[in-house]
């Protein structure tokens, strides 16, 4: 076995739950700004489960893992609404709002400013917005989620880095 399958394989031995990679993720999203999301999908992706990130109003992050199919969106004890932002993965999947991510969006109005999920083709975003009235020019109360087109990975990264993967790196495990 050679020094990369090594790193895979004890990265497939990761605890997702542990305090170390909740720091991990938490950094990486940190460091994020949407070009870097990608690194969070990968992790996703390599462990097999859906995680979210809540970035709080006082800028906290709270992450959840999930299964390969579903992770809830669960305000967490102590954050201070509303949230910022919302990320989820879709691991081996695309970039799309299922519809239990609709839902969540739906009861998520007016405590949630901005969403993405991300997925194998890209990220996809969505922020809440007031929709103006066409006939009278003032703001309409119902609040709508905008809809956007799905952002290809590769398309965020043109001229911006060498290659993803020659610059992401993974935490340091042991077996």
């Amino acid at each position: 076995m050679d020094e990369n399958e090594k790193t895979i394989s004890r990265a497939l031995l990761l605890d997702v739950e542990s305090e170390y990679s909740r720091e991990f993720v938490i950094e990486q999203a940190k460091q994020a700004k949407q070009e870097n999301w990608h690194y969070i999908y990968l992790l996703s992706q390599l462990v097999s489960r859906e995680v979210s990130i809540l970035v709080d109003s006082n800028d906290n992050y709270w992450v959840d893992w999930g299964t390969i199919g579903s992770v809830e969106l669960s305000p967490p004890v102590g954050a201070v609404l509303p949230f910022k932002l919302w990320v989820h993965t879709h691991p081996s999947n695309t970039a799309y709002w299922s519809i239990t991510d609709r839902n969540s969006l739906e009861i998520a109005k007016g405590i949630l400013e901005k969403a993405m999920v991300l997925g194998e083709n890209g990220s996809l975003t969505t922020m809440l917005h007031s929709a103006k009235s066409l006939d009278t020019g003032m703001m309409n109360s119902d609040m709508q989620w905008t809809e956007q087109e799905v952002i290809p990975w590769p398309s965020i990264y043109v001229g911006k880095y060498q290659r993803v993967y020659d610059t992401f790196e993974l935490p340091k495990f042991t077996l």
